[in-house]
């Protein structure tokens, strides 16, 4: 959609948002509060202090390689390698009974092609 063919008081709420970071932090968090958020901005302005109210966003500092290095060998020491095999065993049986459900309809399906073919002789 176009920003042309927004009606002219949603697209000066939409540069409102663009201009203040905290309001679009929120939004992008819960995106039910636009419609509320668009209610308040058209009953009580840009300059109301709710909008100063709101948290200020925080700048999220530049992880390095190593930083994240270290929190994926956090992360992996955390996980029960135990529960993961069971897991994807389970999924392996799964799938396998899939495969088999499919087989059988296909050859039940093939079964009852060879019957319509020449229902007669």
């Amino acid at each position: 959609m176009s920003t042309n063919s927004l009606h002219p008081s949603v697209q000066r709420f939409k540069d409102f948002v663009d201009n203040h970071p905290p309001v679009k932090e929120q939004l992008r968090k819960n995106h039910k509060l636009i419609q509320s958020y668009y209610e308040k901005w058209v009953i009580l302005g840009e300059d109301d202090p709710f909008w100063s109210s709101l948290p200020e966003v925080k700048k999220q500092e530049s992880t390095s390689k190593k930083d994240w290095i270290k929190q994926l060998s956090v992360l992996m020491e955390d996980v029960d390698w135990e529960e993961v095999s069971r897991h994807i065993g389970e999924l392996n049986g799964a799938i396998g009974q899939f495969q088999q459900l499919l087989s059988n309809v296909k050859k039940d399906s093939n079964k009852n092609q060879r019957e319509m073919e020449y229902p007669y002789y």
